[in-house]
């Protein structure tokens, strides 16, 4: 048994270290489209702050709207993406369920738990995103 188990510890862990690395993926790539859609709306009010700027709005208070918008939109959308991804996960069959291709994998107990860590992550990184993008692209156009 040792002989024939020890391959499948070790490609179950290969499958869990690919599961990180897809996460830290998706998390990149979450960054790296809030800094683009950050980017491109700071381009388009581009008059705006101007303005704001004439008046005496410092990047700061510019920077934090941006942030917020983004912050909130990311928020909103991580929410129903993993609303979404929990029902398709309980509709998935049970340890128990017979003639039945992809079961055991629901949660159980607590697991439940931590896929509401998800939007909270992804709104902390987009606030992170957004505030880098907008302190940048505010320095360039001084």
């Amino acid at each position: 048994h040792t002989r024939w188990r020890r391959p499948l510890v070790e490609a179950a862990g290969r499958m869990r270290m690919v599961g990180w690395v897809a996460m830290a993926l998706i998390g990149l790539s979450l960054a790296a489209m809030v800094v683009l859609a950050a980017n491109a709306a700071l381009a388009a009010n581009a008059r705006v702050i101007a303005t704001l700027r004439l008046v005496g709005a410092r990047d700061a208070f510019v920077a934090r709207a941006f942030t917020r918008r983004f912050t909130l939109r990311t928020l909103s959308g991580a929410t129903v993406g993993t609303v979404i991804g929990l029902v398709g996960v309980a509709f998935m069959p049970g340890e128990g369920a017979e003639r039945a291709f992809l079961t055991g994998f629901r949660f159980q107990g607590a697991e439940w738990t931590a896929p509401l860590a998800i939007p909270i992550l992804s709104a902390v990184l987009a606030f992170a995103a957004t505030r880098f993008a907008a302190f940048r692209r505010l320095r360039e156009t001084r």
